[in-house]
């Protein structure tokens, strides 16, 4: 594949998977709580839809090539340019908006008693660099996406430097911390969080490399897809807790496995769906639908119609995910029509 080039099934597959985080994000922690089937359908897509971003995130790495032919410094340089400055400027921005509006006393009173009250600047700081943030609980991803890709990097030039095989490496590296941020670590910390989504990584950059393993379409794949689908939503409906430890070490293998299979039935599924446009196109535009959806479409929007106003639960839904779509999009448009201006 030529580098620097779009690549159908690539912006298809991210049309898909911005479209199910959307989704997820537009059912509030309430929703979940009110309704199990709320929290079911956010327990499923949460469980693909982060891991799948990832996952194409190794695809996109591996096929553009910059890691074998730019610079360090260089490389390092665009990284901070497309993810690390947006997630800062970003998050700082939220901080103000929010602070102002807790302050104000007529937005105060919708605030009152929820996520959005106000914060100190030093914990919002430590939330959002070690933890999950409440103003913006979806950045973490591109902040972790960030140092996955730098020490995914630093792998790869170490095995030019030593001529050790890359992808070998790489899987012996994402294995090792899979394993000590899964058994290592509670809660959802950002490191916890950078060591166990690197094995994700790495399974894209296989995609990239073997890409006819999306094009293997047999009775057994579709076989494996149906059985993963079976037991992520089993899981999500009834629950299963390990009594020791050899058993949480098992259940860790056997959910990734049913993750990762998961994640290649909807990739090849996007290879099906490469022609549709639009689909293509919100693909194109997923890293800025990604970071300007939340919280102001997403969060404040299902907090004002559900929390405050009580409307039905399908018609908030519906509102947030028009709105994280649409708005973003005319953002990003409007941004660059001021660019060229």
């Amino acid at each position: 594949m030529e580098r620097n080039k779009r690549v159908d099934w690539v912006d298809a597959a991210k049309g898909t998977g911005i479209l199910l985080i959307i989704g997820a994000h537009s059912i509030r922690p309430d929703m979940r709580e009110a309704q199990m089937v709320c929290k079911f359908i956010y327990d499923l897509i949460d469980s693909v839809a982060i891991g799948m971003f990832i996952v194409l995130a190794g695809v996109t790495y591996r096929m553009s090539g910059s890691w074998s032919t730019a610079r360090t410094g260089r490389f390092l340089y665009k990284k901070v340019r497309t993810l690390l400055f947006p997630f800062i400027g970003y998050a700082l921005l939220i901080y103000v908006l929010f602070s102002f509006a807790a302050w104000y006393p007529v937005t105060a009173k919708i605030f009152r008693g929820t996520e959005y009250a106000g914060m100190a600047f030093r914990e919002y700081l430590w939330l959002t660099l070690f933890a999950d943030s409440p103003y913006a609980a979806h950045l973490w991803f591109i902040w972790v996406l960030f140092w996955v890709t730098i020490v995914v990097y630093i792998c790869d030039l170490l095995c030019r430097c030593w001529k050790l095989p890359n992808q070998k490496v790489l899987w012996l590296v994402a294995g090792v911390f899979y394993v000590i941020g899964s058994l290592g670590w509670r809660g959802n910390s950002i490191v916890q969080r950078v060591l166990t989504h690197m094995i994700y990584f790495a399974y894209g950059t296989e995609f990239s490399i073997h890409s006819e393993m999306l094009k293997h379409d047999s009775i057994c794949s579709k076989a494996a897809v149906a059985l993963s689908a079976v037991a992520m939503m089993g899981h999500d409906s009834i629950g299963w807790h390990a009594v020791s430890w050899y058993g949480g070490v098992l259940w860790q293998v056997c959910w990734l496995a049913v993750q990762l299979i998961l994640i290649w039935g909807t990739m090849r599924l996007a290879v099906r769906l490469k022609g549709m446009k639009w689909l293509a196109y919100f693909g194109r535009e997923s890293f800025w639908i990604y970071l300007l959806h939340q919280p102001f479409c997403c969060g404040f929007v299902g907090l004002l119609l559900y929390s405050r106003l009580g409307l039905p639960i399908p018609l908030v839904c519906t509102v947030c995910i028009l709105l994280g779509l649409l708005l973003p999009l005319c953002a990003v448009r409007l941004g660059r029509w001021a660019l060229r201006r």
